[in-house]
């Protein structure tokens, strides 16, 4: 039988990967160039950029991760940056902020309950839900086996609509 915490990282890959597949899946809600999509897909996954600290030390993770990427002020960063550069603007601007929000609830649900500084740099308070799940559970199992299943039939859609 294999430990829990020996399973930490491989559940934490998985997550990180649910975050990037969610992502992908809102980015093709609907019609949209490869760049809008990639802009989408990045505003649901930059925000664990936070989390570099952990390469440092435990404490500057600590101090970091669910702080200033998870922050509104980082959400508005990549936002304003998806309607500067996508090719539709408000419409990839739209789908990076669902793509955003929907990172911020999975991380507040699925992860064990760590809170996010969502007002951070202005405050360090911070915002968990009680009945979140731990990182290791049916629920969360449940959410990655369909975010899989979502970006399998997203690819079987985009392939159906790709003229060969």
């Amino acid at each position: 039988m294999v430990r829990r915490d020996k399973m930490a990282p491989v559940l934490t890959a998985l997550h990180f990967l649910t975050h990037v597949g969610q992502s992908w899946i809102v980015a093709n809600l609907g019609p949209g160039s490869a760049k809008d999509r990639w802009l989408v897909v990045l505003a649901g996954v930059l925000l664990d950029l936070d989390g570099v600290g952990i390469l440092w030390s435990q404490s500057a993770y600590a101090a970091m991760h669910l702080a200033a990427g998870h922050s509104l002020l980082f959400g508005l960063v990549l936002v304003a940056a998806a309607v500067l550069w996508a090719d539709a603007r408000w419409v990839t601007g739209a789908r990076a902020a669902l793509s955003f929000l929907l990172h911020l609830g999975r991380d507040v649900v699925c992860t064990g309950g760590l809170p996010i500084r969502y007002l951070w740099p202005i405050t360090d308070r911070s915002w968990s839900y009680e009945g979140h799940w731990v990182l290791a559970s049916w629920p969360n199992a449940a959410v990655m086996a369909g975010t899989l299943l979502g970006v399998v039939a997203v690819a079987a859609a985009r392939t159906r609509r790709t003229p060969r």
